[in-house]
């Protein structure tokens, strides 16, 4: 017959320990998140920004090519010249306008992410 002596003398977790470990636990994920949550919000932003300067680009390139007589405009996807309002500039949540005064165009671009305004300039001299 097989006898299986218990030992009473050995020691496990307290409850003490185990809180105590999922506290540090707790926190390292805590941490972890919060570092991730804000790498993800500084690409959304990058990728924004990034956005926005190749629309920029793109539409003072088109008025490098054309003359206007509008003051306050933009290019839409086809490549025309339309007069500025917030609907038809808007390019995926990025508001686009060029103003031209003289020879200059200054072109801006607008946009909000994560309740916080965003905007960048180009400007172009002919």
């Amino acid at each position: 017959m097989l006898f299986i002596k218990k030992n009473y003398n050995s020691r496990g977790d307290t409850i003490v320990e185990v809180l105590i470990a999922l506290g540090i636990l707790s926190f390292a994920m805590a941490v972890s998140y919060s570092v991730t949550n804000s790498s993800i919000a500084s690409l959304n932003a990058a990728r924004t920004s990034s956005r926005a300067s190749s629309e920029l680009q793109r539409q003072i390139e088109i008025v490098r090519t054309t003359d206007t007589i509008l003051t306050d405009f933009c290019v839409d996807r086809t490549g025309t010249i339309q007069t500025y309002s917030a609907n038809t500039c808007n390019y995926t949540g990025i508001d686009i306008k060029i103003s031209k005064t003289g020879d200059i165009y200054t072109a801006t671009a607008k946009w909000e992410l994560g309740g916080k305004q965003y905007s960048a300039d180009m400007i172009y001299e002919k």
